[in-house]
């Protein structure tokens, strides 16, 4: 097995760039989801509105502090990146608090205007950042050859957002490793239970359109799963791909191979 992809997303619900590498903290992939969009009423974008801000490409350069954003006509944005003002903290769905401080500049307009509605541009200050549940996420090849099979089509991997795609042929040989602990280039992760799904996933990644019935496939074929540790146990859904936690942090590149630890 080889790492086939790596992945974050600087901003909450925003385009999903794939590096060649990544480094990891135990926090998870550093960077990834440091940034979120706010609504005006204070909570974040509800993941049924992340359609509306996937076609946003936004970079960041930690050494000097600036994101930049790439609008769909090709306009760019470019301004701080650091938090200002009051902390604020955001109750993320009763799994905990999040300290925010909203980023200033340019961003409240730029993202206002392509809303048509009031957003803001806040910087996480809790550890996860604006991560859901747990900080990486895993999927094999062979997951996702299966998927294609049962929605009848290739489906794009960045509608699941998972930090590292795996090389691997097995169908679901992720299924297997709940518990196990496995190597990734430098990083050594303790993989936990498939990932609950949403309808997040039949939007396309890069035009937030809503084009594929993913989860009406995941329905037919794939077992209903919760949280892990009893978070939000009334919710269940269809799993696909598998939450990992950090042991070990490290670097991970494209093409480094990866394998099961005893």
């Amino acid at each position: 097995m080889k790492v086939a992809s790596t992945g974050l997303v600087y901003v909450k619900a925003t385009r999903f760039l794939q590096p060649s590498s990544v480094m990891v903290d135990e926090d998870g992939i550093r960077h990834d989801r440091m940034f979120a969009l706010l609504e005006a009423d204070g909570k974040f974008v509800n993941s049924d509105q992340h359609r509306t801000f996937m076609p946003l490409r936004f970079d960041y350069d930690p050494a000097s502090e600036r994101l930049s954003l790439e609008l769909p006509g090709g306009e760019r944005v470019d301004g701080p990146a650091t938090g200002d003002g009051v902390p604020l903290q955001v109750d993320h769905f009763g799994l905990r608090e999040i300290g925010l401080q909203k980023v200033a500049g340019p961003w409240q307009q730029a993202v206002s205007d392509f809303a048509e509605r009031p957003i803001s541009l806040v910087r996480c200050l809790s550890r996860l950042r604006a991560i859901d549940v747990f900080p990486i996420t895993v999927v094999t090849t062979g997951a996702l050859a299966r998927l294609a099979r049962e929605v009848g089509e290739t489906v794009d991997p960045a509608r699941f957002r998972a930090g590292f795609i795996i090389e691997a042929n097995e169908e679901h040989a992720e299924d297997g490793w709940d518990g196990k602990h496995l190597r990734l280039g430098e990083v050594l992760l303790r993989i936990r239970s498939s990932v609950p799904r949403c309808a997040v996933t039949g939007f396309n990644p890069g035009s937030g359109a809503r084009d594929q019935d993913v989860m009406r496939a995941l329905i037919r074929y794939r077992a209903k799963v919760t949280l892990p540790d009893n978070l939000m146990p009334s919710y269940s859904t269809p799993g696909f791909a598998s939450y990992a936690e950090v042991l070990e942090p490290g670097r991970v590149a494209v093409g480094d191979p990866v394998s099961l630890v005893p």
